[in-house]
Order: structure tokens, then sequence, then C-alpha cells
């Protein structure tokens, strides 16, 4: 079975990854594909052959070599491609690049191979979904946008270049407006609204419930994952992010609920900024919106 996975950039996608690649009879691969390429490919035919093709050569390199490709590190799969730590005040960089990651598996005829894209697959879900089984992750939208914040990668800036390149709209949007911030909602809006339209709720699946099952809720994508039992903590509340924004941004959410309507609610965006309190940062103090 070929399956797509995509979903909100830094909702947990490379950790479903790192999880799927536990059980015995699938294979999931981080961002493989060349996206340049498949932008310049008719659309949707052409676009759509290109994605049939590269299922069909990982198959067969799977099958007779056990190897495919995929960004990883020193050989495998991460859990998080970005560095785990902030040096001298830096972004965060990518630390996974694209190499032959040997799976080491007795792979039957027929597994499950999983190709997650987060951004070019979101924009074009509306052709993948007549095709292909697809999954999203998504994931508290305040915590997005703290990780977006740490990250050196488009988003940090409100763009989303593989995204646009397949929604004429959502180029534009972000084009005309000129505050990072609000690019940075439009973006969020944006993948709430393409998995609301195109995707049943059961293929959805939430970081939240990802962690506290400990993978568990994979099972929806490979059954075998129902064995799963990962000792996995919640990011959500991570020393790396920058606690003085949490008032500015969980303001910004709460202003407009439509952002993320359907899958998350006020409260899960006010219990998330109670839990900041905890890490003693005085929200007194927070800087103003426009230096975010």
């Amino acid at each position: 079975m070929d399956i797509i996975l995509t979903g909100i950039a830094r909702s947990g996608t490379t950790l479903t990854c790192s999880l799927l690649n536990m059980l015995p009879q699938c294979v999931a691969l981080h961002e493989p594909m060349n996206p340049s390429s498949l932008s310049e490919s008719p659309f949707p035919h052409g676009y759509l052959e290109q994605i049939s093709a590269f299922y069909a050569e990982q198959r067969v390199s799977l099958m007779e070599h056990g190897r495919a490709v995929s960004k990883a590190r020193g050989g495998s799969i991460p859990d998080n491609p970005f560095e785990s730590t902030i040096v001298n005040d830096r972004l965060r960089p990518s630390t996974v690049q694209n190499q032959e990651v040997d799976f080491g598996k007795n792979l039957k005829e027929g597994f499950r191979l999983v190709v997650k894209h987060p951004n070019f697959f979101t924009a074009t879900l509306s052709v993948l979904k007549d095709v292909y089984q697809c999954y999203a992750i998504v994931r508290n939208p305040l915590a997005v946008l703290l990780s977006w914040h740490t990250i050196q990668a488009p988003v940090n800036q409100g763009r989303l270049p593989y995204g646009e390149a397949f929604d004429a709209r959502l180029k534009s949007d972000l084009s005309s407006e000129s505050d990072r911030l609000e690019r940075q909602i439009i973006i969020l809006k944006w993948y709430f609204t393409q998995y609301s339209s195109h995707l049943a709720p059961r293929h959805v699946i939430k970081y939240e419930d990802l962690v506290a099952s400990g993978g568990r809720a994979l099972a929806v994508i490979d059954p075998d994952a129902v064995v799963l039992t990962e000792q996995l903590k919640s990011r959500n509340v991570n020393a790396i992010y920058d606690a003085k924004l949490v008032c500015h941004l969980s303001a910004r959410l709460l202003a407009d609920e439509s952002i993320y309507s359907g899958f998350y609610g006020r409260s899960d965006i006010d219990q998330l900024s109670a839990a900041w309190t905890q890490t003693g940062v005085n929200f007194s103090e927070c800087s103003e919106v426009d230096a975010v």
C-alpha cells in the first residue's frame, strides 16, 4: 500500500516517520522527493505520474536491497530533523540530507510505503486523496508558532515556497501581507483548511494524541502500531521556545478561532498558555507583537 503523509510543519511528521519505521511491514520516508522537479511537471497528470514512479522505484529498491532514498542523519531517519538546541541565539538549522537509508527489514509484497512531505502534499491533497490513502499530523497552533520562531526555514519568515508553488491563492495572500506573524497565521489557517476540506477526521492525527498514546494513535495508518509503547514526551512547552512570545501569540490565536476551527479550541490555547506560567516567565514583561 502506498500512503501519503503530510501535516503542519513542526507538528510531529518526522516523529511519525520514525515511529512507523519501528513497525515490521512499514517504511516511512522523510521528504525524499525533489519538489522543484514536481512543481515543473504538468499538473495534475505529470505530477501524479512522477509520484507514482517514485513509489514504484523505492518499492523495487526496498524489496531487492532493503534501501530507499530519504532525508536522514547518519543513515537513519531521526525523530526531529532540526538541531535540538539553540546556540548563541541562532535559529536551529536542519541536520538531515537526502541519502540512501538501509532499513534492514524482511519486507513482503504489499508492505506499507509512506512518503512524507508537509507542504506540497498539503497543497495538492485535492488530487492526491483520489489516488492514495492520505493522512495529516496537526499540533496545537500555539506550539507550532513557537517552534516556527526557532528554526532556519522559510516558514520562520512566513513563507512556504513549495506550498505556494502549487497554490496560487496562498502565494498571493502571503505576498500581499507585510507582517511576518500575520503571514504565519495565514499559513496556519491554510493547513487546517486543507485538512478539513480534503481529509476524513480519522485521517488527521493530533501530535498530542500521538505522544499520549506512545505511538498507538498511528494504528489508523498501520494496525501494527497498536503495540507501540514508546515513552514520548510532549514538546509543546519546550525550553528552547521563547516564553516571552506566548502571551502575544496566544492572544492572536484567541482573536480568531477560525484559524484552527474543527481541530482545536480556545481551551487548548488557554491550557497551553497557562502551562507556560510554570516556567516562571513574567508575561507582564512581554515585548511588543511587532517584535515577534
